[in-house]
C-alpha cells in the first residue's frame, strides 16, 4: 500500500492563486487606462449628429474629417441643417458631407458655414 510522504495537500491554494492572477490583470488594465486616458470625453463623429449640431473639420476641404463641437466654440466650421433626401443630395445652397457606413449604409448631411 502507498503511503504519501510529501507535504499535505492544500485544496484552497489553487483558487487563491487564480484570484491573485485575476486581481493583478485587472489592476494592470486599470493602470493602463489611467495612463492612456487624457481626461477628455470621447469625440463624437459626424454620423452621430442631427439638425442643429455643429462640426469641426480636422481634415482638409477635399478630404474632411468631421467631429462634433459646441456651436459656441470658435473652432466650429459647419452647422448641420438636416439629413439629405432619399437621393442623398442636398439643395445647391448647402454644403454636403457624406458619412459612409452605419445602419443605413451612409448618411449625407446638409451643412451651412458657421460665421463667428
Amino acid at each position: 500500500m502507498f503511503t504519501p510522504t510529501g507535504p499535505a495537500r492544500r485544496p484552497w491554494l489553487r483558487p487563491l492563486i487564480a484570484l491573485g492572477i485575476v486581481s493583478v490583470v485587472a489592476a494592470g488594465f486599470g493602470v493602463l487606462n489611467a495612463v492612456v486616458d487624457d481626461g477628455k470625453p470621447p469625440e463624437k463623429v459626424a454620423s452621430d449628429e442631427g439638425a442643429g449640431d455643429c462640426l469641426e473639420n480636422l481634415g482638409t476641404h477635399a478630404d474632411p474629417v468631421m467631429f462634433t463641437i459646441a456651436c459656441s466654440d470658435a473652432k466650429a466650421d459647419y452647422k448641420v441643417m438636416f439629413s439629405a433626401t432619399v437621393q442623398g443630395k442636398c439643395p445647391p445652397e448647402f454644403d454636403e458631407y457624406t458619412v459612409r457606413g452605419g445602419r443605413q449604409g451612409g448618411t449625407t448631411l446638409c451643412l451651412t458655414r458657421v460665421h463667428h
